[in-house]
């Protein structure tokens, strides 16, 4: 996981992978990712409403669904993640597993019947990941992609600045 997000994925149940792609397709606001780095035997989607963008990776053998958001978003991202998490929970009778270091009773899957006391833990550690994250780049509120925060936010902050010479060169 990289540092700039925050991951959960959901694994078990019945789906196949055919199942989970038309879930994802026909949820509102769900399109594939053009800027995804592709690995082979995953497809990649995008939920972006306007004020979050939701990233989802899809692996087959088994059915893997990988859901994160960047942590560079308004707080406001934490309910709309945990929504679109529950919903392909439901739809796709999977269990969540929080993808972070987390305290021994938090680090196995999680079924639909103990959503609440998922949605509780997973806050707590997004609001942890949050502020390690505000702490290293500050708050710049950014409701985009991993790729688009790297691209604003990181990689600017790790490049070193570049001196440019004084008076007249030559």
């Amino acid at each position: 996981m990289g540092f700039e997000s925050f991951r959960v994925e959901l694994r078990g149940g019945r789906p196949t992978c055919r199942d989970a792609q038309e879930t994802l397709r026909n949820l509102p606001h769900v399109q594939p990712d053009p800027e995804a780095t592709l690995m082979q035997g995953a497809s990649y989607y995008r939920r972006d409403d306007g004020q979050h963008v939701l990233e989802v990776e899809l692996s087959d053998a088994p059915v893997r669904l990988s859901c994160r958001f960047t942590l560079s978003h308004p707080p406001s991202v934490d309910s709309a993640f945990l929504g679109f998490v529950r919903e392909l929970m439901v739809r796709l009778g999977m269990e969540a597993w929080i993808c972070d270091d987390v305290r021994p009773e938090h680090s196995g899957a999680f079924s639909l019947r103990e959503f609440a006391e998922f949605s509780a833990a997973t806050t707590r550690y997004i609001a942890t990941r949050r502020a390690e994250c505000v702490a290293a780049f500050g708050a710049l509120p950014l409701a985009g992609s991993t790729a688009e925060v790297y691209r604003r936010i990181i990689l600017p902050r790790c490049q070193p600045e570049v001196k440019r010479p004084v008076g007249p060169v030559g």
